[in-house]
């Protein structure tokens, strides 16, 4: 059978050189200020300033074409373009991810929980006059009856933060839910006056600068939200395959054809590997010519469902869901919003909370394997810390997993690999800080996992709270 043929092997060699070349183009263009339009080179210019093949400079190009960081324009005048990552270049990967990796409302609705309980702290301590103004303004809008968005108070809040990690995950995940919750009618008057009395009960509480009250009705309103939207008939726990590509940037007839291909991969539960068709095969099967294909192709290898090889038994392939591509595309769209070591660290107080209390309660019900509790600490012990981490097989990454919720794991893994970004930069500086971090980590990890051994939710909270205060990125 055509579907269970298995892609032949990757060049390895090839693909680690084109991801450190696409690296240094991203770093080139941080490097420049990110001036969108300008050209970074022709394809000719490139291979001289990148010392690399022209195969590895076209996977390279390729990569941080689906980043969204630039895009190679043919052509007179053409060349490598810088281009502007947005937040639908972010939102779309991110629904196909939690899509493959079986992400339920609920576990989307608990992470939205977590990071708007610390959007209403943060931003009842940063708020200032003009934000006064634009809160009270959406506050009228809603109370005369001009609610067109439930959440544009949500995303209001979150820019009050000035953090751009909050900002996006805040929009992201409300966008995501609304693909479980697709119903048009306008909600009930009732309803309606319930969320316009918990925005103003919210937002006196962050105008009066009332941050443990502001995050306690923020959580309030949250909860009550998932619970009516639960209710629901329309509503469902698994997103339908169906919309997980709308929106999606391309060709319209593209779009159609890469949904039709994905429904095909989640219809038959193809497994990483399988061979889905050749290029003729898929042109003849799908009735397309071969622009749309090609259209239909690009979207599903940006959103990391598909890939094509090359050569001889090439074509089109089932590819493995994978948080790293993602992390790097939710990574890259940070780092063009400014994001700071000071940003991470606002969220990881209360993210790795979170993480460590779900993981303590998932050993203690004996829903998780707690033998891979041990054998990060051995992994760390032996590979040291940059090792393990590069692995997922560090102490943090163990603890997202156990977490029991890919949403959250998700958001997780993005402010770690943002903050390793932030501590690689400071331990360049000073070679003696990894050393210094690996004996300050050791004994912080073994107390934190003696408490998740023994279910003891309180204390590793505790634990982990002291352990992250003394391991925040450095200020600059």
């Amino acid at each position: 059978m055509e579907q269970d043929l298995i892609a032949p092997r990757i060049d390895s060699r090839q693909a680690k050189l084109a991801g450190r070349a696409a690296e240094q183009i991203v770093a080139d263009v941080i490097e420049l200020g990110w001036p969108v339009g300008h050209v970074l080179g022709s394809e000719a210019e490139l291979l001289e300033r990148y010392g690399v093949s022209r195969a590895v400079l076209r996977e390279a190009v390729r990569l941080i074409e689906h980043q969204h960081v630039a895009r190679m324009r043919r052509g007179t005048g053409g060349g490598l373009v810088i281009d502007e990552p947005n937040v639908d270049a972010v939102i779309g990967p991110t629904v196909i991810y939690l899509l493959r990796a079986g992400a339920t409302l609920d576990e989307l609705f608990d992470t939205r929980i977590i990071l708007e309980e610390l959007v209403a702290e943060l931003a009842s301590q940063r708020v200032d006059e003009a934000d006064i103004r634009t809160v009270r303004e959406t506050l009228a809008n809603e109370s005369s009856g001009n609610f067109t968005d439930a959440r544009l108070l949500h995303t209001q809040l979150a820019t009050l933060t000035g953090n751009p990690v909050l900002q996006l995950f805040v929009e992201t995940f409300s966008r995501v839910i609304e693909f479980h919750f697709k119903d048009d009618a306008v909600l009930p008057p009732n309803v309606s006056k319930e969320v316009q009395h918990a925005h103003a009960s919210i937002a006196r509480a962050i105008l009066t600068n009332n941050p443990g009250m502001a995050r306690e009705r923020m959580s309030r309103h949250l909860r009550a939200e998932a619970e009516f939207i639960a209710r629901q008939p329309a509503t469902v726990q698994h997103l339908d395959p169906t919309a997980a590509l709308a929106g999606t940037d391309g060709d319209k007839r593209g779009e159609a054809l890469a949904r039709q291909i994905f429904a095909w991969v989640l219809e038959t539960e193809a497994k990483p590997g399988t061979f889905i068709g050749s290029e003729a095969a898929l042109m003849a099967k799908y009735r397309a010519s071969r622009a749309v294909l090609r259209e239909a192709i690009r979207i599903l290898e940006y959103q990391q469902i598909a890939l094509t090889r090359r050569g001889p038994g090439g074509g089109l392939f089932v590819t493995e869901p994978d948080s790293a591509a993602l992390t790097d595309i939710i990574s890259i769209y940070l780092r063009r919003h400014g994001v700071t070591a000071e940003h991470i660290h606002e969220l990881r107080s209360g993210l790795e909370l979170a993480v460590a209390e779900r993981a303590a309660n998932a050993v203690r019900d004996g829903a998780v394997d707690a033998s891979i509790i041990e054998k990060a600490l051995a992994t760390e012990s032996e590979k040291g810390l940059i090792a393990a981490y590069a692995h997922r097989e560090d102490f943090h990454s163990m603890l997202g997993q156990l977490s029991g919720n890919r949403a959250l794991e998700l958001v997780h893994r993005v402010t770690m690999r943002l903050g390793w970004n932030f501590f690689s930069q400071y331990a360049d500086a000073d070679p003696q800080a990894i050393e210094r971090a690996a004996r300050a980590v050791d004994p912080a990890h073994r107390g934190i996992a003696d408490a998740l051994l023994a279910g003891d939710s309180e204390l590793a909270v505790v634990r982990m709270r002291a352990h992250v205060s003394t391991t925040s990125p450095p200020a600059g």
